[in-house]
């Protein structure tokens, strides 16, 4: 037992630090360049900011409020998006400064944590299976950086902790921590800036990787058959959704499936032609938005891309988008 003992007091725990730091290494410096590239290409995009963009941090609230389950807590989100925009971008950008430099490295985890959390909760709740979130595989991913922090590899923390032994004082461990840190707020900023001279305006169309300007890939259900007004008849389980004056001729409406209590899209691309599709994209159920007959239906969360017809243009999705039976006949347009 006492051999034992002594045996247990002798491991070299600096070694096993080291050796985790380089097994923690790889997962750090991804997690690093998911989180740097999450925070910038938010600064870099006008339309994550732009509360009349389809695909901006506002229209992405507001797709997945009414399935998350913290939806009713969503609301200040929704009515500020810009101020929580900005605090998302920077609190992404420090996250991945923070594991790239192995600065903080515990708090950044935290921080990335939190992110991920929020994300699975909103964005990703509705993936199906639930274990296919990529937001929930990140939350786990983080955990062991949360616990070993950088392992010492690589590491600021790990540098600045081998200059205390080298020359001890509490005050000057401190100087020398916010220093690093403030060289690090700077660098950060400075990345935001450069980030915010390249903003691009909001995309006017998604072309095939042939550049034909077609749907890159077919629905995997036929698109809905356009009902001209007053020549269809509904059917038995049919129920009004809207009056055709209020779907504008190259338009669409956004309304209640009266079957699923989904959101749906009422279009009229052609004068008299009606076409309806639920506005649930098929990925992981966030609500999409119409944006134009040129440009179709985008989704807010995660960026696929539906021609007007319901074809998938974009993914992640991987079919269109389901077409719902629509008749238009004395003035009401009907569903079912």
């Amino acid at each position: 037992m006492n051999d034992q003992t002594g045996r247990i007091g002798e491991i070299d725990w600096k070694r096993l630090s080291s050796e985790a730091g380089w097994t923690l290494l790889p997962l750090r410096a991804f997690l690093a360049v998911v989180f740097l590239d999450g925070g910038v290409s938010k600064v870099a995009d006008s339309r994550f900011l732009d509360d009349s963009s389809p695909v901006s941090m506002h229209a992405q609230v507001l797709a997945v409020k009414a399935h998350s389950p913290i939806g009713s807590l969503l609301t200040p989100a929704a009515d500020h998006s810009f101020a929580f925009g900005v605090v998302m971008a920077v609190g992404e950008l420090a996250v991945g400064i923070g594991l790239l430099l192995g600065l903080w490295t515990r708090l950044a985890a935290v921080g990335a944590m939190v992110l991920a959390l929020s994300l699975w909760l909103t964005v990703s709740w509705g993936a199906d299976p639930w274990f296919t979130s990529a937001d929930l595989v990140y939350l786990f991913a983080l955990t062991p950086l949360l616990l070993a922090g950088a392992g010492g590899v690589l590491s600021v923390d790990a540098w600045l902790a081998r200059a205390v032994t080298m020359h001890p004082g509490r005050s000057e461990d401190r100087t020398r921590r916010a220093l690093v840190t403030g060289a690090a707020g700077v660098a950060g900023l400075v990345v935001l800036g450069a980030a915010s001279l390249t903003r691009r305006s909001a995309s006017h169309g998604v072309l095939a990787s042939d550049g034909s300007g077609r749907a890159a890939a077919p629905s995997t259900g036929s698109p809905a058959t356009p009902s001209p007004a007053g020549s269809a008849t509904a059917g038995q389980g049919a129920h009004t959704v809207a009056k055709t004056a209020d779907v504008p001729v190259g338009g669409g409406k956004e309304v209640k499936d009266p079957v699923s209590g989904d959101p749906a899209w009422v279009l009229q691309l052609e004068s008299g032609a009606f076409t309806a599709f639920s506005a649930v994209c098929p990925h992981q159920g966030c609500a999409v938005n119409f944006e134009s007959a040129r440009d179709g239906f985008a989704c807010p969360c995660h960026g696929s891309r539906f021609s007007a017809t319901g074809e998938l243009r974009r993914g992640p999705a991987t079919r269109g988008l389901t077409p719902i039976a629509v008749h238009a006949a004395d003035g009401v347009v009907t569903l079912g």
